[in-house]
């Protein structure tokens, strides 16, 4: 992977159970650090040195890099990070300001609006045999009309 034929690279991270984003913007030689529990100048540094190091493995030059964050709504409990962080992926790819109601209320709406396009996003599984996982082969075999010739012997 060459990170420059990319305008954005994007990576939702988990450490110790607590979902982040970090957006690396190669051309502009910088990233963003986003927290949905807000960001630490020793996170921002952390990200600093792990983006520059990333962007290095790659062969790109690193000199003048930059990381910072942005403004954006912080989380209100201790287990919607992983929305948050989903949330500020999908602005960062509009090209949106990362804002949003962030209320216990909208972050039930967002959790329901990802499993809505989980879901029409996932495959038909409509022929998905419950038993073994496999696509079901009943078109291969029909085993009414087997069963019925087998039977009149």
């Amino acid at each position: 992977m060459n990170p420059m034929d990319y305008e954005i690279i994007l990576g939702i991270n988990n450490h110790h159970h607590h979902w982040t984003l970090v957006v690396i913007y190669p051309h502009e030689k910088r990233s963003l650090f986003l927290d949905p529990l807000g960001e630490s100048k020793k996170n921002i540094k952390q990200c600093l040195e792990i983006t520059r190091a990333f962007m290095r493995r790659k062969g790109c030059s690193v000199s003048r890099w930059t990381c910072d964050t942005v403004e954006h709504p912080k989380q209100p409990d201790s287990t919607s990070c992983g929305v948050f962080a989903l949330k500020f992926a999908e602005r960062v790819l509009d090209k949106e300001p990362v804002d949003f109601p962030a209320s216990r209320q909208a972050v039930n709406k967002l959790r329901f609006d990802i499993a809505v396009r989980l879901l029409q996003s996932s495959d038909d599984l409509e022929n998905l045999c419950h038993f073994c996982g496999e696509m079901d082969s009943e078109k291969d075999f029909n085993w009414v009309t087997t069963f019925y010739k087998y039977s009149k012997k």
